[in-house]
């Protein structure tokens, strides 16, 4: 349901979070941490679950609980793991966590997919050749991971800015990314929309700064509602409905 929000000025940039708002991502994060955690059992000799409880565990203790870009590092997140299962400095050294990084990124990029009408507004957006279309998204503990990703996607040329927070230092929703998007664009706050999946680490900043705010919810459906949210959206191709 779209709430009547009219954009009163020339809208000109459209700026996307990622993950869960133009790549199907969650259910190819959960299959992938299985795949490592598989991978680590057998080198430990510990038990798969055990290992995924672990990184469980490691994940919600720096996922959108840390500003420093760092904390999204799979590769911190392994090694933190396995200090956590008390792990032998002997058998520590022969785990190789960038090889296990690599794996989950490798496993994830094959698993995960754009939803289906995102190369519809990308498409769309680009032809008309009235915006700039710019992205904004949590690293991945190294900006070119982020990159291979969208290239992976062939969806990197579709943007004229490509912003992660190893740009600004500090993840979302640190307001200073959104500065940032306004420094780099010379825009105002007002002549630009964020989209995202996650209305309290993309849109309520956005929305301080000016920001037209756009909540998809093509991944996880909710009922919940926020007064910084100026739309929501079921799916990413209802967004071309506001837009037009």
């Amino acid at each position: 349901m779209f709430k009547k929000i009219f954009l009163k000025k020339r809208l000109k940039l459209i700026c996307f979070d990622i993950d869960n708002t133009l790549i199907n991502y969650g259910t190819a994060e959960s299959d992938a941490e299985v795949h490592i955690s598989e991978l680590l059992s057998k080198k430990l000799r510990v038990k798969t679950i055990d290992v995924l409880r672990a990184f469980t565990k490691i994940k919600n203790r720096f996922m959108h609980k840390d500003t420093d870009p760092k904390s999204c590092s799979r590769k911190m997140w392994v090694e933190k793991t396995l200090e956590l299962l008390n792990v032998k400095e002997e058998l520590k050294k022969k785990i190789n966590t960038a090889f296990i990084e690599k794996e989950y990124w490798d496993y994830l990029i094959n698993h995960s997919s754009l939803f289906p009408n995102t190369l519809k507004v990308l498409d769309f957006l680009k032809s008309s050749g009235k915006y700039k279309i710019a992205c904004l998204t949590d690293s991945d503990g190294d900006k070119e991971i982020k990159l291979k990703r969208l290239k992976h996607f062939n969806i990197y040329e579709y943007f004229d800015y490509i912003i992660t927070t190893d740009d600004t230092g500090k993840n979302k929703p640190s307001i200073e990314n959104w500065d940032y998007v306004l420094r780099i664009s010379g825009l105002k706050g007002s002549e630009c929309m964020m989209v995202g999946d996650h209305p309290e680490i993309d849109l309520i900043n956005a929305k301080a700064k000016g920001f037209t705010t756009v909540w998809t919810k093509e991944y996880i459906k909710s009922d919940s509602h926020f007064k910084y949210v100026d739309y929501e959206i079921n799916e990413i191709g209802e967004l071309l409905k506001i837009i037009r």
